[in-house]
């Protein structure tokens, strides 16, 4: 009898040490409803594709249903409410905004629940505490906004327009999470609107800011490195109607038509220069663009270089820019063809003209003689009739065409590129001759499209 009373209590004691499913709270059977709180549930089953991510995506959408019902208000001096007839500016932002209320919520409470298939989380926000901690975000953003906006104007004074910049920039960003509520701030000098106010001083500021390029036509041999660079001059029309260079200033280069490989990014030196070399030309079109424009990624955090409140500041057109025109040398050519229609030599060449044409625009210079050239251009072009199709109330015409194209070297004689196209198909009704016409264009659209690309990538 004592050996089993034994064995009783210990396994009674056994059985109290086992981990027991915790009961479910009332939370879980049922949303609760609390006038000073936030709340948000979220629920996720155990699987064993799903690992350890069950909690992350219960806890995400608790705090995305926790974030839901707060009502954001939009006040009458917000920059969303100034800015109301930009849709596409709204939009955007009122997309940003529900995703960033869930990730700057802080504060509040986390319970949890789980049972072998299911994972629980609750999250409670205090709405008291809530809305004094976000009027004090708010308060503190605009005393942020407020300093910079008022240290960018101080730099204006003393013409130090890069560090003016840099400081209605942090202004901006300072402003980032309160795009609904009133930001208006007031001050001794009277009240700030930033929206406004930023925007005002920053349309009179770039205003008054040039970039001119010094060289604005380069003359340049394709896939060569220029030996000058790009320099454009940036400087400031300040107060007392001087012209004043303008030092850091951030520009980025960029190919507005056509393509190359260039130092994208620089600043400009104390003389207001600032430069940029093209490595290489990767397009062989005969004029080219390239433009210098005031960089403002270089001013921010990375994560805010991708705002639409940014770009929404710097509209296009009110930007400092300069332009370049770059012109390809090109190579000399001497042109050849041989076009047949019909079976019949056609002594206008009315396509290999029309290719000819083309090429000088991009490519080649021609020249009035092979001996003078640097290039000799082939090109064999045959349009052949086809089948005539009849039916009821119709008769339509075909007509094929075969292109060889090739690039021979004229010092060596060696072929550096050829291709062909073939089986080009007109089919017009009516007669040969508009089968013809459709044949032409048809050839022609498609030495664009499959030849022009492999041009551009030779070291003509």
């Amino acid at each position: 009898m004592n050996r089993l009373y034994t064995l009783f209590l210990i396994v009674i004691f056994s059985l109290s040490h086992l981990p027991a499913e915790a009961a479910k709270p009332k939370w879980v059977k049922k949303r609760p409803s609390d006038r000073e709180y936030f709340i948000g549930i979220g629920m996720a089953y155990k699987n064993e594709s799903s690992g350890l991510d069950y909690a992350k995506k219960a806890r995400a959408d608790a705090l995305r249903e926790m974030a839901s019902e707060i009502e954001v208000n939009v006040s009458a001096n917000s920059l969303l409410r100034q800015f109301e007839n930009n849709y596409a500016f709204r939009e955007t932002f009122e997309s940003e905004i529900a995703t960033s209320a869930a990730e700057n919520l802080t504060g509040y409470e986390v319970q949890t629940w789980e049972n072998k298939k299911e994972y629980w989380v609750m999250m409670r926000l205090n709405k008291e505490q809530y809305q004094r901690r976000k009027q004090l975000d708010l308060e503190m953003a605009k005393k942020k906004a407020a300093s910079f906006l008022l240290e960018a104007r101080q730099h204006l004074k003393n013409i130090e327009i890069t560090a003016a910049l840099g400081a209605y920039f942090k202004a901006i960003e300072s402003l980032e999470n309160h795009l609904k509520e009133d930001l208006t701030y007031r001050t001794i000098d009277g009240n700030i609107n930033f929206g406004t106010d930023i925007m005002n001083d920053l349309r009179q500021l770039f205003s008054k800011i040039s970039v001119t390029p010094v060289n604005p036509i380069y003359k340049v041999s394709f896939s060569k490195t220029m030996e000058a660079p790009l320099t454009a001059k940036v400087e400031y029309f300040s107060p007392a109607g001087r012209k004043v260079p303008v030092h850091n200033f951030p520009v980025c280069f960029h190919f507005t038509q056509g393509k190359g490989i260039l130092q994208e990014k620089a600043v400009s030196n104390p003389g207001g220069e600032v430069k940029s070399y093209i490595q290489k030309l990767e397009s062989s079109l005969k004029k080219q663009k390239v433009t210098a424009k005031f960089d403002h990624t270089a001013l921010l955090q990375e994560e805010n270089i991708n705002s639409p409140l940014v770009s929404f500041f710097l509209p296009e057109g009110t930007v400092p820019a300069a332009t370049f025109d770059i012109e390809l040398q090109k190579s000399d050519a001497w042109f050849t063809a041989v076009e047949q229609i019909f079976g019949s030599p056609e002594i206008r060449q009315p396509f290999a003209n029309q290719l000819k044409s083309e090429l000088n625009e991009t490519f080649f210079n021609f020249t009035p003689s092979a001996e003078s050239a640097s290039y000799i251009v082939e090109t064999d072009v045959n349009f052949r009739k086809g089948e005539i199709k009849e039916g009821t109330g119709y008769t339509v015409y075909l007509v094929f065409a075969d292109l060889y194209f090739s690039i021979i070297s004229a010092e060596t004689g060696t072929e550096i590129f050829s291709d062909t196209v073939t089986g080009i198909k007109g089919m017009r009704p009516g007669s040969y001759q508009y089968a013809l016409k459709e044949a032409r264009e048809k050839l022609l659209k498609k030495f664009r499209e499959e030849i022009y690309p492999q041009l551009e990538s030779l070291n003509l």
